[in-house]
């Protein structure tokens, strides 16, 4: 189980990317509404006005709530943009606490299969944007805060671990991710580290999908039947579940989680 006690509820410092709309709003608002006394939220995306909507949905539910906002483009940014970033904002506050979620991405895909991809250019750019940024924000976080308990939050995703066509690019960085999670487990055995998986969610990226037309037929049709089934999942619920899962803390630190696991249900029944 996770060393680390009482991360929610506790004067914490939470960093989201990806936070202007679908999941990582989502994860803003629940985590917003949770954090102790003297919490800061950083949200970070490239879109302004859209972050500025995701602030005054969280301050709208936490009035009061310190709520930053960086825009910063992550498939270009480097070592010193991310600590720019991060100690603009966190000010010399003690916090007890310092989490980092990691849910920006891009899917990726384009209807071609892996033996059409001869671009290194191209699956470079992918790779520095879903990858690489993790991996190097994940150092700068840490530095940024030496005597804060740390929390490492991945979002992953099904097909870490499980493949589908044409989709090469996400589930190699998916899997990729996960191992580096895994990893970094390993390394800091004092700290808190979750590959969550939110489960099939219904946000915009569901619906640019569905209107690229360069979509492969066969995951066309399984996004169109799980929208017709009404088994896409909304962000907020399986937001819930990733705060719950914090709570509960009944995950071995490094561990892959997924919504639908029995542990993610018995931590909603938790809470």
């Amino acid at each position: 189980m996770s060393q680390i006690k009482d991360i929610i509820g506790v004067r914490s410092f939470v960093l989201i990317t990806g936070a202007s709309r679908g999941f990582g709003r989502a994860l803003a608002l629940e985590l917003g509404k949770v954090v102790g006394a003297g919490s800061t939220l950083l949200l970070v995306s490239r879109s302004k006005a859209d972050l500025e909507t995701t602030k005054e949905i969280v301050r709208d539910a936490r009035p009061g709530l310190a709520v930053e906002l960086v825009c910063v483009d992550l498939s270009t940014a480097d070592k010193e943009v991310f600590e720019k970033a991060v100690r603009a904002k966190y000010g010399s506050a003690d916090h007890e606490v310092a989490i980092i979620i990691h849910n920006a991405g891009t899917l990726g895909q384009d209807g071609r299969k892996i033996t059409d991809l001869t671009d290194i250019g191209e699956m470079s750019e992918y790779y520095r944007l879903n990858l690489f940024h993790v991996i190097c924000l994940n150092s700068v976080f840490k530095g940024c805060f030496p005597r804060s308990r740390m929390v490492y939050i991945n979002i992953s995703s099904i097909l870490a671990l499980q493949p589908l066509t044409t989709w090469g690019h996400y589930c190699g960085g998916k899997a990729a991710r996960d191992a580096v999670f895994r990893v970094l487990a390993v390394e800091q055995p004092e700290s808190t580290v979750l590959n969550y998986a939110p489960g099939p969610l219904d946000t915009p990226m569901v619906e640019d999908l569905l209107a690229d037309q360069r979509t492969d037929p066969v995951v066309r049709t399984m996004f169109e039947d799980l929208k017709r089934n009404g088994s896409l999942l909304r962000p907020t619920d399986s937001a819930s579940i990733l705060v719950a899962l914090l709570r509960k803390r009944n995950f071995k630190s490094g561990d892959h989680v997924d919504y639908y696991d029995s542990s993610s249900k018995e931590a909603n029944k938790a809470t």
